[in-house]
């Protein structure tokens, strides 16, 4: 798996939503970017470096969960990796939305400044920015490159925080990407 294929996934199954959804035609980059912001808000919920008020900061890596309809079945679960493969999917949508090519989603390496929390304000921010020229009153002359910029600067901090700031390999970002695309068909299937 490569993030080319998680690409092409995406980019079905996105079809998928808005072929069944009758979205042809419609702007959907506002509600993307927003549903982007939601998912890293949970992202950072489920880290909880934040809480300074908790005496429960622990990433929730290994949460145990209980299921199943006579509730017999346990399962140990990575929270935190599911969120971040929730973020993974609506940037690979935005991707999509701005027309860039998944070559163009390998971007440069680099360590910020600050700690983590810093890290997932100024990642909130620069999403925010992809539609920011909505607001501007003095219109900029290229709004795609404009937008794509902050789309790569986001992505850029979002690909520190995941490898370098919560230790997910890019192994376990794949395979949760997957099964959790699968889980999001069958969604699209049942009704959802």
């Amino acid at each position: 798996m490569n993030l080319e294929k998680m690409y092409e996934m995406q980019k079905e199954l996105d079809a998928r939503i808005i072929k069944e959804k009758g979205l042809e035609g419609v702007d959907l980059l506002p509600n993307t970017v927003l549903a982007l912001q939601v998912e890293i808000a949970e992202l950072a919920n489920e880290w909880r470096g934040f809480k300074h008020w908790s005496n429960d900061r622990e990433p929730r890596f290994n949460v145990l969960e209980i299921g199943g309809t006579d509730c017999s079945e346990e399962k140990l679960v990575n929270r935190v990796l599911e969120e971040y493969v929730d973020c993974l999917h609506f940037f690979l949508s935005i991707a999509r939305q701005l027309d860039l090519p998944a070559e163009d989603l390998y971007t440069l390496e680099y360590t910020p400044e600050g700690d983590t929390v810093i890290l997932f304000s100024n990642l909130l921010h620069y999403v925010g920015l992809i539609l920011a020229d909505r607001l501007l009153v003095n219109p900029i002359t290229n709004v795609l490159e404009y937008r794509r910029n902050y789309f790569i600067a986001a992505l850029s901090l979002f690909y520190e925080l995941g490898e370098k700031r919560l230790g997910l390999t890019f192994e376990q970002i794949a395979e949760a990407y997957v099964a959790k695309n699968a889980i999001n068909h069958k969604r699209q299937s049942t009704g959802y």
